[in-house]
């Protein structure tokens, strides 16, 4: 299991020194983060990757080992033994966040297992993907044969931080002439997130009136989420499929089109609405699939106390800044319609509970391939060839999360 020093040489393995380093001085040449589309450098008070630049800002920085364990199975059964499933190989692939406004992790630290029909295999993980770009991909083979049940348990270090915002300054960033490609393509339409559609460019247009691009981005954005949150009545608390003894399956997720003609959604499905229209506003935003460590003293949020799960929020992109985080499910009920734009609103931006949570994926379907089966979870897996024979595959989630306490550069 990677230690403490692992999580703690993170500034080391991933930073740039020109831009992360602490000898940053006021004089050294402006440069773009390619993970969060910051112009500035870093401050010397964080070393981190990753840094955002002001007005966001982040503390508390915490230690975890995090990761996932998959359960995969056929239900079908001859003679009371699973009958085989797969016959060709494949893959389970998963995703990383590396280096985000909120969380950094270091896959140097990467450890995997994997068994097949309950036997323990020889098999490495394949890790692809610029670590400063954002987000990595953890790929374990499945060799060919005959199978009846695969279990995989991928894990690694990784820091969750708090977040704060100066909302004064907030307000006065404008909008880019253009978005960096890295953060650009949170602008276009995702499973499950279907921001082209016509709904949602109208909804935009009757909720600012033409005064989009009059409006400081923060605020706009501030807005248009809280709007979308007004336009649900009926939520479900439970966003997460599970059966047996809690086994997670993966989010109960409508997506953002058939969001609006619901007559419940999950937080999942708040999520996925909000990115949509902030993405029709034209304002780069992505889910962020995640852990929650169920631990904390701070009693404000409608996670389960004491367990950790799955859970999901949103970011978007302040232009030259970095990623601000915000939870629409938390921040229902909490006197939106009458609060003031310009004023600190909960679980937006300002997130002290951010450093209990740690990021996994930026989408539902992650690499856009593979198969969602049933309910997504941050995974994808793919296969070479089946068998013919009648069955359902079912697989299980568990999140890891140990925490290794409050840490510093």
């Amino acid at each position: 299991m990677p230690d403490l020093s692992s999580i703690m040489s993170l500034a080391v393995c991933l930073a740039c020194p020109a831009m992360f380093g602490p000898s940053a001085s006021p004089e050294s040449p402006v440069v773009q983060d390619q993970a969060t589309g910051a112009r500035q450098v870093a401050s010397p008070a964080d070393s981190w990757p990753g840094c955002p630049a002001p007005p966001l800002y982040r503390s508390d920085p915490r230690g975890y080992t995090v990761g996932l364990a998959i359960d995969i199975g056929a239900t079908s059964q001859t003679r009371g033994v699973p009958d085989p499933f797969l016959s060709l190989g494949g893959s389970i692939t998963i995703a990383a966040a590396t280096v985000d406004t909120a969380t950094v992790s270091d896959l140097r630290g990467l450890e995997t297992s994997i068994r097949l029909n309950g036997i323990p295999q020889n098999t490495s993980a394949r890790v692809e993907g610029d670590p400063l770009s954002g987000s990595q991909r953890i790929s374990l083979g499945i060799p060919r044969g005959p199978l009846q049940t695969v279990s995989a348990r991928v894990t690694w270090p990784a820091i969750a931080f708090s977040i704060g915002v100066d909302e004064q300054m907030a307000a006065k960033v404008t909008w880019p002439r253009e978005w960096v490609p890295e953060v650009a393509k949170f602008l276009a339409p995702s499973q499950g997130i279907q921001s082209d559609n016509e709904i949602f460019k109208a909804f935009v247009a009757k909720t600012t009136e033409g005064r989009l691009r009059r409006t400081p981005i923060y605020l706009a954005a501030k807005d248009l989420v809280r709007r979308t949150i007004m336009e649900f009545r009926n939520v479900d608390s439970q966003t997460l499929v599970r059966e047996g003894q809690g086994t997670i399956r993966g989010f109960r997720l409508q997506g953002a089109l058939s969001s609006t003609g619901a007559l419940s959604v999950t937080p999942g499905d708040m999520v996925c609405t909000c990115v949509a229209v902030l993405r029709a506003a034209g304002i780069p935003a992505r889910p962020v699939i995640g852990i929650y460590s169920g631990s904390g003293s701070n009693p404000d949020t409608k996670l389960p106390k004491d367990r950790k799960t799955l859970c999901v929020w949103a970011e978007f992109n302040l232009p030259g800044c970095g990623w601000v985080p915000f939870d629409p499910y938390e921040m229902r009920g909490r006197g939106l319609p009458q609060a003031n734009v310009n004023q600190p609103w909960k679980w937006f931006g300002t997130i002290k509970q951010m450093n209990r949570r740690v990021g996994l994926a930026y989408d539902f379907a992650p690499f856009n391939h593979g198969m969602i089966r049933d309910w997504p979870a941050g995974w994808v897996w793919t296969v070479s060839g089946q068998t013919t024979a009648p069955f359902r595959l079912v697989d299980a989630t568990a999140p890891l999360m140990v925490s290794r306490g409050q840490i510093r550069p």
